[in-house]
């Protein structure tokens, strides 16, 4: 069977992060919003449960955006890739100091979020360093 992506990428450390921010990303909202559909989330009038909601789509774009960055066929395509994953992490903490200033009172797990971020952007331009030796 032929693999999807070159180099077995879902088992990368990178991707394997994208899906812990997703998931984290996913177990905060819920906790946020007390068990809202993401769907509630977004034509909520609560500013709170609009960023919750946000959150999550935005960390649903991580994990693609290293899989199609592996699988771009020239450089150019690969460097639009990776500035939209890094678009989409600066979004992330906008909305994570979002969040925080709407009044969430468990800011632990922002912060935690946060660090997990940070962590990614590290991980995402040494991983786009050792492509470019490819």
């Amino acid at each position: 069977m032929a693999q999807v992506f070159p180099n077995n990428t879902t088992q990368t450390p990178v991707y394997r992060k994208a899906l812990e921010i997703f998931r984290l990303s996913r177990a905060m909202a819920v906790h946020f919003t007390q068990d809202k559909h993401i769907l509630e989330m977004s034509i909520s009038n609560c500013p709170k449960n609009r960023y919750a909601g946000d959150l999550i789509n935005e960390s649903l774009q991580l994990a693609p955006g290293v899989a199609s960055i592996a699988t771009a066929k020239n450089y150019s395509s690969r460097l639009e890739r990776v500035r939209n994953i890094r678009k989409a992490s600066k979004s992330l903490k906008l909305l994570c100091k979002n969040l925080e200033f709407s009044g969430v009172r468990e800011s632990e797990f922002l912060v935690l979020l946060k660090k997990e971020i940070h962590l990614f952007d590290k991980m995402i331009a040494e991983w786009i360093q050792q492509l470019r030796k490819i």
